[in-house]
């Protein structure tokens, strides 16, 4: 085995470790861990986009990750009313700071920066936050197995569209963006995807067979979607991946972007199911 393999095995382990760790110790970990990946996924998306300044950076980052645990906090407290007002209001303060903080930039492009950070606010401040509200049940209480097989459809969408393209890809989907991208290995993928939901309702329960597999349709097709969405604007801004954190993988944004399409719409669908 080369050391690039290794490295890339390594860093697999140890990431995986801490998702496990975070979504299993108990609620609490589990706001840190999404808290974190907001905040790093913020931080790596601006580094490649706008020009490079850490206060703006971190008036994102606290504006996103403010509303994530006020999010949080409406669904462990559903009797309340308010927080939800509250994150929505510490996210409009934020956008406000970044509009103010580029008057005394003297940037030569600050409109750019500012459409950029204003976009990363949503597309991962709100976007991801979404979990949160299939994360606890109607009472408040965490339901950790729930959250992991969103994720764990959502690793098998992408590993198993990467193994099957690899192996029997002939046809590609979008050369132009992703050139190893193929419609054999996106098939595989979600057939896969639908195998893992399948087993998931075996043991959890939860919702129907059909709802299983609506949800696993939409990790897999919208999952698909968020990872060329990503490589368009790796393309657009010529770089081979959007960071350095994890050694092998490349950045928080390689290993978050399918979640960013596929949340929202999968929390709405199972939000909307839930009603009848």
């Amino acid at each position: 085995m080369n050391s690039t393999l290794k490295t890339r095995g390594l860093t697999a382990i140890v990431f995986i470790t801490v998702m496990i760790a975070g979504i299993f110790a108990n609620a609490y970990s589990f706001m840190i861990l999404i808290s974190l990946i907001i905040g790093g996924c913020i931080w790596e998306f601006q580094s490649i986009t706008c020009e490079k300044n850490g206060f703006r950076m971190l008036i994102s980052m606290a504006g996103a990750i403010i509303f994530s645990l006020f999010l949080a906090a409406e669904n462990i407290n559903p009797t309340s009313n308010h927080f939800m007002i509250d994150g929505l209001f510490a996210l409009v303060l934020s956008g406000i700071a970044i509009c103010i903080f580029e008057l005394y930039t003297q940037s030569e492009k600050p409109y750019q920066n500012i459409s950029f950070a204003f976009f990363s606010l949503l597309y991962y401040g709100v976007f991801i936050s979404c979990i949160y509200f299939i994360s606890f049940e109607e009472t408040g209480a965490y339901q950790p197995w729930l959250v992991f097989s969103i994720i764990a459809m959502t690793w098998t969408n992408d590993t198993m569209a990467y193994m099957v393209g690899s192996q029997v890809g002939r046809n590609k989907m979008f050369p132009r963006i992703s050139p190893n991208k193929t419609w054999e290995g996106t098939i595989g993928g979600v057939l896969f995807t639908i195998l893992v939901a399948f087993i998931f309702h075996y043991f959890l329960g939860l919702y129907s067979t059909l709802q299983w597999f609506i949800i696993a349709i939409i990790i897999g097709i919208f999952g698909t979607i968020g990872d060329l969405v990503e490589s368009l604007l790796k393309r657009s801004i010529h770089v081979k991946d959007t960071g350095t954190l994890l050694p092998g993988h490349g950045g928080l944004l390689d290993r978050f972007d399918s979640f960013t399409f596929h949340l929202p719409l999968t929390v709405y669908f199972i939000e909307l199911t839930s009603r009848f």
